[in-house]
């Protein structure tokens, strides 16, 4: 609960550039309700992340099967020329 400033029944906290506003909800305690925001952040932000790896990993996919040889069957072989 690093950041936070609590004010009464709200609290307030920049995160990436913008404020994030939390009130007490149901629960009547205000640390409660920021560890709630906070565990959802966390997760939204592990969902992201692995939506982007997914992503990543069907680009480098793409590519490798484009720059196959026709005939080589998944053999991939780096290909470089020496320097003069």
């Amino acid at each position: 609960m690093y950041g936070w400033v609590i004010l009464g029944d709200a609290a307030t906290k920049r995160v990436n550039g913008q404020e994030v506003i939390v009130t007490v909800g149901k629960s009547g305690d205000i640390r409660a309700a920021i560890r709630a925001w906070e565990d959802a952040e966390r997760h939204r932000m592990l969902y992201e992340l692995g939506n982007l790896g997914r992503l990543v990993d069907e680009a480098i996919t793409r590519l490798q099967f484009r720059h196959q040889d026709p005939g080589s069957r998944g053999n991939h072989t780096l290909k470089t020329c020496d320097a003069p």
